[in-house]
């Protein structure tokens, strides 16, 4: 009776065995698991995995940003980062990777779930709420399943795709984005004319073109710099005494950074391995676990970031984040390159100076 007694609780121990070894089995092919410690965005985590932090992209989708580097904030960002916390800030989580480990920002790249028994997969989450769309740029093994879902967050007017997509245009013609105006012209051709600036003689067939291109210029350069690589496109402002000359002219070149020269910023890359002045406006500021950034243009990739590490913090002012953003400042440092990144490191107050 005894062995009968024991067999059967073995058997009872191995039934319980196989109806969870599908986690089990997950868990350790994904081999992580976290607390999520920040939402930064609609598509990216800080998760604290065996006591570090990790900067985690979820794999698969793409959710609007409130700080994208070149198209600045965009439609529902707010949103999408508020039902992304709603789900998992604060909880555990398990971390399963696919056919990349990391993106070329070192973030890593995962399908991240919720602890059981909710067990759902935060990507595909995104994407049925409407607040993502799928990010079919690189492969991923969930592709069919991520596409039906935001088929379906369309078909039911979710989010992004609220009444039919209108929802968004409304928004960006209040007055969240520049208008693009294309105007018939001679000849068959069109102008188009953008930010006070117009090109003649564009084709029907290249319209899409030439609209992508004036905007990504606009979002991705800082307005000195856009004026001169819009002129080389093609275009000149429709005001002839606001003409600027070409990017290739002697105008352009650069000027020796002397004792006490203030360079300007989006002319740093100029200086990479020397000490200068920087002088301008801080539009974008985070402050992430371990590092505030402070920054001169929304488009972070591009352009000179401002450091400030976790332990120099208590020596700046108190919520230096807020108390530099909106701020005219003058920065001496010495110009590096992380990771292709332009950045100027800061340990000591007396190095940034807010201006009247």
């Amino acid at each position: 009776m005894r062995r009968v007694a024991q067999d059967g609780r073995g058997l009872a121990l191995l039934a319980v065995f196989f109806l969870l070894f599908p986690f089990f089995d997950r868990a350790s092919s994904g081999g992580e698991t976290g607390v999520v410690e920040e939402v930064v965005d609609g598509d990216t985590l800080r998760v604290r995995v065996a006591g570090e932090a990790a900067m985690v992209r979820l794999i698969g989708i793409d959710a609007p940003e409130g700080r994208h580097p070149s198209l600045g904030k965009e439609f529902l960002s707010d949103e999408a980062a508020a039902f992304l916390s709603s789900l998992c800030l604060g909880k555990a989580v398990r971390l399963e990777a696919d056919q990349e480990e990391a993106d070329k920002y070192d973030r890593l790249l995962r399908y991240v779930y919720l602890p059981p028994p909710d067990d759902r997969l935060l990507n595909l989450e995104m994407l049925r709420a409407g607040m993502a769309r799928v990010y079919t740029r690189f492969p991923f093994s969930r592709r069919d399943a991520f596409v039906a879902a935001e088929a379906a967050a369309r078909r039911e007017g979710k989010g992004l795709w609220k009444d039919g997509g209108m929802a968004e245009a409304r928004w960006l013609a209040g007055g969240h984005a520049a208008p693009v105006g294309i105007f018939p012209s001679g000849g068959r051709t069109y102008v188009v004319a953008f930010a006070g600036l117009a090109k003649p003689g564009v084709e029907r067939g290249n319209l899409p073109k030439e609209i992508e291109a004036i905007l990504r210029l606009r979002g991705e350069l800082s307005d000195a710099e856009f004026a001169r690589k819009a002129r080389d496109r093609g275009y000149r402002p429709v005001d002839p005494s606001k003409d600027v000359p070409s990017a290739g002219s002697r105008a352009n070149a650069p000027s020796p950074a002397g004792a006490g020269t203030v360079v300007p910023w989006e002319d740093a890359h100029r200086h990479a391995g020397e000490e200068i002045v920087v002088e301008g406006t801080i539009v974008r500021s985070y402050r992430a676990a371990k590092v505030l950034y402070l920054n001169f243009h929304p488009n972070w990739k591009r352009y000179l970031t401002i450091v400030v590490f976790a332990e120099d913090i208590p020596r700046f002012p108190e919520n230096p984040e807020t108390a530099y953003k909106g701020k005219k400042v003058r920065v001496r440092g010495e110009v590096k390159l992380n990771k292709d990144r332009l950045e100027m490191v800061l340990r000591d107050p007396a190095d940034i100076t807010v201006l009247p």
